[in-house]
């Protein structure tokens, strides 16, 4: 078929245009996340540290692009571990790093496999850091036999998308399939929250607000309690070295 000269200039200012047409985004999923205190308590400084964690899981079955398992580092830095809440994927790995000059001993509370090492001081290559695998899903809980205020939380979910933000903060998803997902929306400062979203083009953005009734859930005398609950529920399973 022969293309007359002004059906190819056409052709060629199309050709163009396109070139700086900006790129399609696919579907998208974003909004904000807050925490609203409520009760007689009020945030402290423990819970306002805490970030929220926003996942995206898909609630019609659509097919996603999937990553290949990742490490997070946990460090332990004057007792403490850090940072003490994350969210990650099913699969992924968590490495303890000790850079402390004291020994620590390690075990967690979780729905799969309990684990339990010991870490040699800071500087001891072969012995300061310990990597586990996460491959169930749920929330772990992290603890080291000899110092009572040492602790993490992760939470495993079985999706990519996981974003950590500030409470308060805006979160995104895009390049996604469209249709109905659902967010899980989780801090130690409030409840954990399943919340039924719509991923189109451009969408507005939603605004989910999580509960706390106890000043952020794990702050001051609270928190050690649960910590405390959870650490002699770990050790009543034989899991504390």
């Amino acid at each position: 078929m022969k293309i007359s000269p002004t059906d190819q200039r056409i052709l060629t200012a199309l050709a163009v245009l396109a070139c700086f047409a900006p790129p399609l985004r696919g579907a998208e999923v974003r909004g904000t996340v807050g925490i609203s205190y409520q009760g007689l308590y009020q945030p402290d400084q423990t819970s306002q540290a805490h970030p929220v964690s926003v996942a995206l899981l898909p609630a019609a079955g659509q097919r996603y692009l999937r990553r290949g398992p990742q490490t997070t580092r946990i460090e332990i830095v004057g007792n403490r571990m850090q940072p003490p809440f994350l969210t990650v994927q099913k699969g992924d790995s968590v490495e303890f790093i000790n850079r402390d000059h004291v020994y620590h001993e390690l075990f967690s509370l979780a729905p799969g496999n309990p684990v339990k090492a010991r870490l040699g001081k800071a500087g001891d290559r072969r012995h300061d850091h310990k990597r586990f695998t996460l491959s169930g899903e749920g929330t772990v809980h992290f603890f080291c036999r000899i110092h009572n205020k040492s602790y993490a939380r992760i939470d495993v979910v079985a999706t990519p998308y996981i974003r950590m933000i500030e409470p308060g903060g805006d979160f995104e998803f895009s390049a996604l399939p469209a249709g109905d997902w659902r967010l899980r929306l989780a801090s130690p400062a409030a409840e954990t929250l399943w919340y039924p979203v719509s991923a189109v083009t451009a969408p507005p953005p939603v605004q989910v607000t999580l509960k706390s009734h106890r000043g952020g859930a794990h702050s001051g005398a609270d928190r050690a309690g649960d910590i405390d609950r959870l650490y002699r529920a770990g050790a009543a399973q034989g899991v504390a070295p």
